[in-house]
Parts: C-alpha cells; sequence; structure tokens
C-alpha cells in the first residue's frame, strides 16, 4: 500500500510515494482540513497495509475527534489508536516542560506494545504543544530536534500538523525550524476568487520524491476527502 493511494486523486500530484520513515509537515491556515487530511491518509493506509498507527491529538478529545472525521465521510480505522492529550492542557499546566518527554515515552511505549508493525504516528497540532511549553526558543528547537530523530530512528513516519496565520509561509510558526526538519512539506490552504472558496493542496517540498509544484483542489466528498486538478493560480512558495 502507498501512502499517495490513501486519498482519491492523490496518486495525481505524485509520481512516486512518501518515502517511509519520513517527518511530513501538514501546514496551514484554519479550516484548510489539515486533520482530516492527515487522518484520511493514516486510517487507510493502516487498514490496506496490515500496519499499526498512533494518532495524538491536542487539542480535542477523542470523541470529538472521531465525530469530526465521521461528519466528512472519513472512516476510523481499529489499527489507528488515537491517544488524546487534550486533558493534560488542564491537569498538568504546572508541569508542562515535560511534555516533549511524556509524548516520546507513550510513542515508544506503544511502538513496544505493538512492535514492528507500528509504522506511523500523527501530532496534532505542534501549535498546541508549543503554547503548553514554558522553554526558551533556542532550548525548544532541540528538544524538538531530539525529540524526532529518536522517533526517526524508531522507523516511525511522522506527521506533524501546524496551524500557520498565512496560508504561503512559515510565518505564524513559533521556531521557525519545523521547515527545516521535515523531509516533506504538505500546504494546505484557501484560494479565494470573488465569492468563490477552494480549498486547495500543494507539496512545497518532498525529498526523494517527483511531485507536481502546482496546487490541486482540496475537498469534501461522499467518502471523505478528493484532490482533483484546480484552474486557479495561487502566488509561488518561498520557503
Amino acid at each position: 500500500m502507498r501512502f499517495i493511494d490513501t486519498i482519491d486523486g492523490l496518486n495525481e500530484v505524485f509520481e512516486t510515494d512518501i518515502p517511509k520513515d519520513f517527518m511530513i509537515l501538514i501546514k496551514g491556515a484554519a479550516g484548510t482540513l489539515k486533520s482530516g487530511f492527515t487522518f484520511q491518509m493514516l486510517t487507510n493506509y493502516l487498514d490496506s497495509s496490515g500496519e499499526y498507527g498512533l494518532y495524538i491529538t491536542l487539542e480535542q478529545s477523542r470523541e470529538n475527534h472521531i465525530k469530526n472525521m465521521q461528519s466528512m465521510g472519513i472512516s476510523v480505522s481499529k489499527r489507528l489508536h488515537i491517544s488524546d492529550f487534550s486533558d493534560y492542557r488542564v491537569q498538568y499546566d504546572d508541569f508542562s516542560d515535560d511534555l516533549i518527554d511524556l509524548l516520546q515515552e507513550n510513542i515508544i511505549e506503544f511502538k513496544e506494545k505493538i512492535g514492528d508493525k507500528c509504522t506511523c504516528v500523527a501530532l496534532d497540532s505542534l501549535g498546541a504543544l508549543y503554547s503548553l511549553l514554558d522553554i526558551e526558543r533556542i532550548n525548544l528547537r532541540k528538544r524538538l530536534y531530539r525529540f524526532l530523530e529518536t522517533l526517526r530512528r524508531e522507523n516511525i513516519t511522522m506527521f506533524l500538523i501546524l496551524e500557520t496565520e498565512t496560508d504561503h509561509s512559515m510565518e505564524g510558526s513559533e521556531t521557525g525550524t519545523e521547515g527545516f526538519l521535515a523531509d516533506g512539506i504538505i500546504e494546505l490552504g484557501l484560494h479565494f476568487q470573488g465569492n468563490t472558496a477552494n480549498r486547495y493542496l500543494r507539496v512545497r517540498k518532498m525529498r526523494a520524491t517527483a511531485h507536481s509544484m502546482e496546487p490541486w483542489i482540496l475537498t469534501v466528498a461522499g467518502n471523505g476527502l478528493k484532490v482533483y486538478k484546480g484552474t486557479f493560480s495561487i502566488s509561488p512558495c518561498l520557503d
């Protein structure tokens, strides 16, 4: 099973598959389907491959997240465990500097329990994680790097969701370093023309992969998300 076969039309954007063990940043403004895109990719991939994954949510409860996915026609795989850390924001705020270690322990324990068939992890979202941490920026960069490298050595493909204030840049990022740490960046955005608005997908970078650099329309279909070729243009992406 390929990642690019998990969403209808995504295999038109990519000529070759997203490599395993990559760190993929899913970025975009509010309302651009970042969580839905990531969740559908993982749940369809895991169901077809027979592997297992972990979806960590820091912003919504597990129940609300599942309802949101089902409202878009996105199936919920039994092979994708949803780990709800949203209550941490209320219960353990005074100890928030330990959250990165806690997340890492949670992922490693899940990996040890499942074994080598645990291959994918998603973190929703980096912005929520940053809001819980009381760490100087330079130290946060170091800890984030160590966190991601530890998971990379566990042969885990990592999807990191990041909400930004704008669609076309990394502005709004707390550390300015996510784009450098990531092996790939998939940008989800909104394009307005008159009274018409379209969500779009654009691959800003994906190492070792052949892909389109143009924007593609991303929409909610009857059975989840769908990607297809658009006829609009947006400003060029600048990293």
